[in-house]
């Protein structure tokens, strides 16, 4: 067993060639460490990626100088640094979508590194789509259950939402759930968040779980570095990502990030991982919108320790939940590449062989002979009497 295999994916994909000898699978961290590995390949993967960024950045900084010269003759814009841009649909569809370009990226730097762009996706080359969709819908039925529920029994507790002091005991309307209170214009909003919240969640995991971490395990060569160091290193930049934040924030992102990573590995793909991104974000936002707290979601820099601690119970139970959920599935969790067809005989060929396929012509009695001279003496040739016998006299006469 190399160190490159795991028991149960050795067990299930190790097959042998047509030439007899056995391809070594590789499982999701280092899945592009294939047969076109070369040292030189992670730092083209690397360019095309930072050229990737290069584009989206330039085409960014046109936005904003098309921004600037319609202000400058007189145009009423909307502020795009301003908090109320950033909550309305516009500015959470440019957001979102921003966000999801990390899908097209992942997919072109691994195919500029491996020549398999779908390897980015899961180790069998292409998205698992009943894995993906179960997935969302059973973390989206685990978020809703868990998070309503500690609320609830926090509240009943003496914790009221928010981490604020506890004071008499709570009502039915001081649970935090009631009454809802959406702003105006939600429904454009909501419908926004739905479509787009999904593709958002999906660009993260593609780079940072996807591209990022199989880019760092394919400079890895023995199997548990290639799976614990792009988890670590995922794990971070994907906490500090997102700005300013608190001890037990930084904790809950780390946690969730590096549960991804674990997820990833597990499952040999991206699905379930993108499939608990996408429910915890659907969630988030789904709850700002009905309180009208959009704005301080997605600006938030700090949590009291016990909703930190309570975030981070509910995202190990849920990603517990769907690991356990998704390998009862059986998924795949290895690559094996397709084997190349043997080329063809082409030298020299034996007396009496005969070529797979080839057909001799069908055999055909040859026809009458030409008639020719006759020597002195012999008979002319002429019809052969009924019963008498071409070859000699019959029954052994002699002459």
């Amino acid at each position: 067993m190399t160190d490159a295999m795991t028991p149960d994916a050795v067990q299930k994909s190790t097959a042998p060639t047509s030439t007899g000898a056995t391809l070594a699978p590789r499982e999701y961290p280092q899945a592009l460490r294939g047969p076109k590995h070369r040292w030189w390949r992670p730092l083209l993967g690397l360019g095309v990626m930072v050229a990737g960024l290069a584009v989206l950045t330039g085409a960014l900084l046109l936005c904003v100088l098309a921004f600037v010269i319609a202000e400058s003759m007189g145009a009423e814009l909307p502020d795009p640094a301003s908090d109320a841009f950033l909550v309305s649909p516009a500015g959470m569809l440019i957001t979102n979508l921003g966000l999801a370009l990390g899908i097209p990226l992942a997919l072109l730097a691994t195919w500029a590194q491996a020549g398999r762009a779908g390897l980015v996706s899961s180790v069998l080359g292409r998205v698992r789509w009943r894995l993906l969709l179960g997935g969302l819908g059973l973390a989206l039925l685990l978020l809703v259950t868990l998070s309503v529920g500690a609320d609830i029994l926090l509240t009943q507790l003496g914790f009221p939402a928010g981490g604020e002091d506890a004071g008499a005991g709570p009502s039915a309307d001081e649970t935090g759930l009631w009454p809802l209170t959406p702003a105006s214009g939600w429904i454009a909003l909501s419908i926004v968040i739905l479509l787009t919240t999904p593709l958002q969640s999906a660009g993260e995991e593609y780079f940072f779980r996807g591209w990022l971490s199989q880019w760092i395990g394919s400079w890895l060569r023995w199997r548990w570095l290639a799976v614990v160091v792009p988890a670590v290193v995922t794990g971070l930049l994907f906490a500090l990502a997102h700005g300013a934040q608190s001890p037990w924030l930084f904790a809950d992102r780390l946690v969730f990030g590096l549960l991804a990573s674990l997820l990833v590995w597990r499952t040999g793909g991206l699905e379930i991982a993108v499939a608990m991104h996408a429910a915890n974000n659907l969630l988030a936002f789904g709850l700002a919108i009905a309180y009208d707290e959009l704005a301080e979601s997605l600006l938030i820099t700090e949590v009291p320790p016990l909703d930190g601690a309570v975030s981070i119970a509910i995202t190990i139970l849920t990603g517990a939940v769907l690991l356990w959920w998704a390998r009862r599935r059986d998924p795949d969790l290895v690559v094996t590449d397709p084997v190349p067809p043997e080329p063809m005989r082409t030298g020299p060929v034996a007396p009496g062989y005969m070529a797979p396929g080839y057909m001799a012509p069908a055999y055909t009695a040859p026809g009458p002979l030409a008639p020719g001279p006759v020597a002195p003496g012999a008979a002319a040739p002429g019809p052969v009497a009924p019963g008498a016998a071409e070859d000699g006299p019959a029954n052994g006469e002699n002459t």
